[in-house]
């Protein structure tokens, strides 16, 4: 199953957990011992990056903190903070991205060659500032990553800015805005058509080149029915940007609107 699910999902929940987590240390958590936090449920995802088509899958969720330090999921990776700092946070990355092959609803696409599933590292640093209000903040955060397998060979830098506040130490709302900027051999890699899918699908040949990709935003709930249980739901939207819809793979096969839901159960001890 695992390799069967397509890169865009995988993206798509690497941004969406981290608005889970990031916001810092939450009032009951015990800085002196590890508190752990898993969650599961139904995640909504675009078959492929660009596609009208989407997907349900079950995404688990993990975050093991302690103080300041932290380990998590993000979508298929993980990623540790190193830093004993409440506003400063920085550490590695790592990222498993599926293949993209012939288990698509776009009937062109999925007659594309297959892109082999690859492994990501790279690291992200944020800035968490916070405001008037008990557990209310702003964070912004830019995280980088490369491809040291054999899929694109390319890199992604995403930033993202997002505000959050806890609401009687129940519920907390997140509202955040990202970016991501990929070079060339990622977005020729994902929205390019060589010359063999071109035969294959019917398309166009196309050329992507490196620039901003989409802009997006997201809003993530959650709440807390006691000390254990929980409830985490969020919705979110990407617009992918001109340089990647002038591909016959968005204006003819796809779309450039593009969104994700996620509702899940968590559990903390």
């Amino acid at each position: 199953m695992l390799k069967k699910i397509t890169l865009p999902f995988l993206l798509s929940i690497a941004i969406v957990f981290p608005a889970f987590a990031q916001n810092g240390t939450r009032p009951a958590d015990n800085t002196d011992r590890w508190n752990v936090t898993i969650a599961l449920g139904p995640f909504m995802a675009p078959e492929f990056e660009g596609a009208k088509h989407y997907r349900f899958l079950p995404i688990p969720y993990f975050r093991a903190s302690k103080g300041n330090y932290y380990i998590q999921t993000e979508g298929p990776g993980l990623t540790a903070n190193i830093l004993n700092s409440r506003h400063l946070n920085f550490g590695p990355s790592i990222e498993y991205r599926g293949e993209r092959d012939d288990d698509l609803t776009n009937p062109a696409v999925r007659n594309f060659e297959t892109v082999n599933s690859s492994v990501e590292f790279g690291g992200f640093v944020s800035y968490r500032i916070a405001l008037s209000q008990p557990g209310e903040a702003i964070s912004i955060k830019i995280k980088t990553m490369f491809d040291i397998d054999d899929a694109h060979h390319g890199k992604t830098v995403n930033a993202s800015l997002s505000y959050s506040r806890l609401i009687q130490r129940v519920m907390r709302i997140s509202l955040s805005f990202s970016s991501t900027y990929a070079d060339q051999n990622y977005n020729d890699t994902y929205f390019g058509v060589n010359s063999i899918n071109a035969a294959r699908s019917g398309l166009a040949e196309y050329s992507a080149k490196s620039g901003i990709k989409d802009i997006g935003g997201m809003i993530t709930s959650t709440y807390s029915f006691n000390q254990h249980w929980g409830v985490i739901a969020l919705i979110g939207y990407k617009k992918l940007l001109p340089r990647i819809t002038d591909s016959p793979i968005i204006q003819i096969e796809g779309t450039s609107n593009q969104f994700i839901g996620n509702i899940g159960l968590s559990y903390r001890f």
